[in-house]
């Protein structure tokens, strides 16, 4: 899961490389990657807690999670504190900046919110907020505000992670559930929906 020496950098940085290159396939294998090393975590009752691009690096084209230090088994995640204050906020669960759920603890709902994000910043090939000071973030997360849709982007990919973001954790799929919309969508080739004259040199 976690490479000493990644050739292509974290995610936030192979996008700001490659977006212009990136085909809706290549979006679709990176999200699919990911989702794959969240099933194998959550298989094992880890939660990550702080996953973002920056902890996602890539290598060799294929995109791998790193950086497990707030990570936390299932169970002794579910007796420590857990502020709002660690990990990037961008990427962190509403529930956290929420004072009716006071203590909320992240679990493995947060880990799918996060992803929900990533999925949203490969689409857009930037950061969630990305002219937002600290400040102004925490504001547009605790009232639950989102990035919009790229323009161009499929329908259903939308839809997806606006369901891994839904505001009640419940109602968040499960990782498995993503990989199996992923992986419709990679069959679906959205490549030549999206653009009937494209063809594959």
């Amino acid at each position: 899961m976690v490479l000493q020496f990644a050739n292509g950098g974290n995610l936030r940085e192979y996008l700001g490389l490659n977006f212009l290159r990136l085909r809706w396939i290549d979006k679709l294998h990176i999200a699919k990657e990911i989702v794959l090393g969240l099933i194998f975590l959550h298989k094992n009752n880890i939660v990550h807690r702080d996953l973002h691009s920056k902890n996602i690096l890539i290598h060799e084209g294929r995109p791998k999670i790193a950086d497990f230090g707030l990570s936390k088994q299932t169970t002794e995640a579910s007796k420590t504190s857990n502020s709002a204050g660690l990990g990037m906020l961008a990427y962190i669960d509403p529930k956290c900046f929420d004072t009716d759920t006071n203590g909320y603890k992240r679990n493995k709902k947060s880990d799918i919110y996060s992803f929900g994000v990533i999925l949203w910043e490969i689409s857009s090939g930037r950061p969630p907020f990305q002219s937002f000071n600290q400040m102004m973030m925490i504001g547009v997360i605790s009232k639950e505000k989102k990035e919009e849709p790229i323009k161009g982007t499929p329908p259903q990919y939308v839809a997806l992670y606006k369901q891994c973001w839904n505001a009640d954790p419940a109602n968040r799929p499960e990782s498995n559930s993503i990989l199996k919309t992923l992986n419709q969508l990679i069959a679906d080739d959205v490549d030549f929906k999206l653009h009937p004259g494209f063809t594959v040199k």
